[in-house]
């Protein structure tokens, strides 16, 4: 049996992700002082604002614990600052610093630039289209899951 990955659609989707995680590494290392997980929290927080830290752990897809300890390099670091959930005595919320905003300028140019690479050949209406197409399966998916 023929699997042809090449043309299943959660595996597409899973190694354009791969391949576009190591290119933005590649870049990364020399214009970044931030790892690619970093520059993820740092996209959730800019993203969503101020995050319950459990929340960041899911949105993530690391377990609670890996997530504490990315959060507490960072918080070293001065990219992020924690505090208490008013809310919830058990929880922290978790937000971006001024310098973890003007990094992000330089991880979101390394972005930009790893989608120009990833985009070449296709029309503006094909990239805008594919965007589309991503923002509504991300819609279907989202209303299954995120119920």
């Amino acid at each position: 049996m023929s699997t042809q990955l090449d043309k299943r659609f959660g595996f597409l989707v899973a190694d354009v992700d791969r391949l576009c995680g190591n290119r933005f590494d590649a870049l990364a290392k020399s214009s970044l002082d931030l790892t690619r997980a970093q520059c993820r929290v740092l996209a959730y927080l800019s993203h969503y604002g101020e995050v319950n830290q459990a929340r960041l752990a899911g949105l993530l897809e690391v377990a609670p614990i890996s997530a504490g300890r990315l959060l507490d390099r960072m918080e070293e670091s001065g990219w992020i600052k924690r505090h208490d959930d008013p809310d919830d005595r058990r929880a922290r919320q978790v937000r971006m610093t001024a310098k973890a905003e003007k990094a992000l300028d330089r991880a979101r140019r390394v972005g930009d630039k790893v989608t120009a690479e990833a985009l070449v050949g296709l029309s503006k209406q094909e990239s805008e289209q594919l965007i589309a197409l991503l923002q509504r399966v991300r819609g279907n998916l989202s209303r299954i899951v995120d119920r």
